[in-house]
């Protein structure tokens, strides 16, 4: 039987403008967003970017996908600041890829302070690159439930590095959940199921990841305070301050 597959690709972007429509109310959504396009670069009169959904299809928004971004990772229990840490304790340098559960939201160039194209990694059926054309092609099973084949330029060494940067984040986020809950419910299935090898090793991953999301902090509170690019001596000096303030008894 024949299967019906929409193609679209993003250097015509006039074509996939035509499909959509436009949706002011549009949210990004865990389970069925697949792909965030930046439109700016464009220059579209009233279309700053463009959300393509599973349940929606393709829809138009005059915001740009940073605030779109902002606005749904605000919305969760882990925001951008979690994500930075992360991104700090495993020393990735120029990706800020953003990882909370099962989602994977994949930016497609590093300057993600700005608008960016996302993708998510966990709701498109496959992905493949073409490096030859700098693009990466996303295959989605169900868009209207129609088959979609969604076709974006990108650096695919850049793309490909993110995508693996992600999956490390997301096996990290796996094992300090999995001690969490082994030390709040020793009795729970789960984290005899996922239980590491070797339990001090995670322990130490905790307690490290625990000293740079605190330390991210208050150099971002010295920053606050005109102190533009604090140096390692003075941020060693006050989180030292703050942490014995802090973490004890007083």
């Amino acid at each position: 039987m024949y299967r019906r597959i929409v193609e679209v690709n993003t250097s015509r972007i006039e074509d996939i403008i035509a499909l959509g429509e436009f949706d002011q109310d549009i949210e990004i959504q865990s389970r069925s967003t697949l792909l965030v396009l930046d439109c700016q670069k464009y220059n579209i009169k009233n279309v700053k970017s463009i959300v393509f959904d599973i349940h929606k299809g393709i829809c138009l928004s005059n915001y740009e996908t940073k605030k779109l971004v902002n606005r749904y990772v605000e919305r969760n229990a882990v925001t951008f600041a979690f994500t930075r840490a992360m991104v700090r304790y495993m020393d990735f340098k120029g990706i800020l890829p953003y990882v909370y559960g099962e989602t994977i939201m994949i930016p497609l160039t590093g300057v993600t302070q700005r608008s960016t194209d996302w993708f998510f990694l966990n709701n498109v059926s496959s992905y493949i690159f073409s490096s030859s054309e700098n693009k990466v092609i996303l295959n989605c099973e169900k868009v209207f439930n129609i088959a979609f084949k969604i076709v974006i330029e990108t650096n695919p060494a850049f793309c490909k590095r993110a995508i693996g940067f992600a999956k490390q984040m997301y096996e990290l986020e796996n094992q300090l959940l999995c001690k969490l809950i082994a030390d709040f419910y020793p009795s729970c299935p789960l984290p005899k199921f996922c239980m590491l090898e070797n339990d001090s090793d995670t322990s130490k991953k905790i307690h490290d990841f625990k000293e740079d999301y605190h330390k991210m902090f208050t150099k971002y509170i010295l920053q606050a305070q005109d102190f533009s690019d604090p140096t390692d001596e003075l941020l060693t000096e006050i989180y030292t301050e703050v942490k014995r303030r802090m973490n004890r008894l007083m």
